[in-house]
């Protein structure tokens, strides 16, 4: 018995230690890899402003703004800091109730943008941050709510979800910058918001892509984030299901060329890409340069960016024309959009256009 014990309790000490003890995990190991980013530094020209204020609704001086997080939790940092901002934009912030607390529910998210809809002493919708769950309060939201108000919501990310949603209410967005737009912002990129939310609409001239496809066409102008965009698909709120043309707007943040391939097939084999009058793609902020499970070596050479993968894999035999590297989305350089309105695309030899088009009448 001595001697069993002997064994017996070294063995058990030896388990103990491999479960106990902290251990490197594949998570770990891909935290520490390299991170790059690809279309936040693409030049661009604001080449005028057209004046849209008589074709939708949008922003006065003074006007009273909801400011609220129809996604994830905002930092008490970020809520104050769009707070202050649209002060010195000019506007009267009014904070939802559940817009920055501990913890709430879905009921609490949608009581707050039920009201910010529903009070007509407020003429559009701020989203401090996005995150995740904005499906969550769209899922149980009624769309006639979105139409009658007629009002325009700002944010990106995940607020992808109410662009989309706006979209199907037949009302534009604003897809924008939310609480980061008050720090360390580009003045141009605050001009343009600024001005945009004023009803002034940027068009953009924006330095070419190897990848580009030449080409002209017009449509509305729908999507924002990859994965948020997928999530949408077959809902009462998917702006992909409309009947017009429309030109696709994707952009994305930490994901590597295997999320970003299987988010894009998704939409492929939804007959989403095919349906698309024209595409442009945004920024990929952060995404790892290695990725072991999918790095193109078994696809005719490896990857040498998200924009080289997209083009081999998805664009070859397309013949829409399609613009990489529009500076929108998660960098630090995020240029507004009026989404669901209609846009001209044109895509030159070494560089593309946006410009909106007033509806006629």
């Amino acid at each position: 018995m001595r001697l069993r014990n002997s064994i017996f309790f070294p063995l058990i000490a030896v388990i103990l230690a491999f479960f106990l003890s902290p251990r490197t995990s594949a998570a770990a190991v891909n935290d520490d890899a390299a991170l790059i980013s690809e279309g936040k530094d693409t030049s661009v020209a604001i080449t005028g402003y057209t004046d849209f204020r008589d074709s939708f609704r949008f922003l006065e001086e003074g006007d009273p703004v909801a400011v609220i997080s129809p996604s994830a939790l905002p930092s008490e940092e970020q809520y104050k800091a769009t707070i202050e901002g649209l002060r010195k934009w000019g506007y009267l912030p009014v904070a939802g109730k559940y817009v920055c607390v501990e913890e709430r529910t879905l009921d609490n998210c949608m009581e707050d943008l039920k009201w910010a809809l529903e009070d007509p002493e407020i003429k559009a919708v701020f989203c401090v941050r996005g995150g995740y769950a904005s499906t969550e309060v769209m899922d149980r939201f009624p769309l006639s709510l979105i139409e009658q108000a007629d009002k325009p919501i700002v944010g990106y990310s995940d607020i992808t979800v109410y662009h989309s949603a706006w979209k199907k209410a037949g009302i534009p967005s604003v897809h924008a910058s939310m609480s980061s737009a008050f720090a360390d912002f580009p003045e141009e990129c605050e001009e343009a918001e600024t001005k945009l939310l004023r009803g002034e609409v940027p068009s953009y001239l924006c330095a070419g892509s190897e990848f580009d496809l030449q080409g002209s066409a017009r449509g509305i102008l729908i999507g924002g984030n990859l994965a948020t965009l997928t999530s949408v698909l077959n809902t009462g709120y998917d702006s992909t299901s409309i009947e017009e043309p429309y030109i696709l707007f994707l952009e994305e943040v930490e994901e590597d060329y295997e999320h970003i391939h299987r988010f894009l097939t998704i939409l492929d084999h939804r007959g989403i890409l095919d349906k698309a009058a024209g595409i442009v793609f945004g920024e990929w902020i952060d995404y790892p340069e290695e990725c072991e499970t999918y790095n193109g070596n078994s696809r005719g050479g490896r990857f040498q960016s998200v924009a080289d993968m997209i083009s081999r894999q998805f664009m070859a035999e397309r013949k829409i024309p399609v613009a990489f590297g529009f500076p929108a989305g998660h960098g630090g350089t995020n240029y507004p959009l009026l989404m669901g309105a209609e846009v001209q695309l044109d895509v030159y030899e070494d560089s593309f256009s946006l410009e909106w088009l007033k509806p006629e009448g």
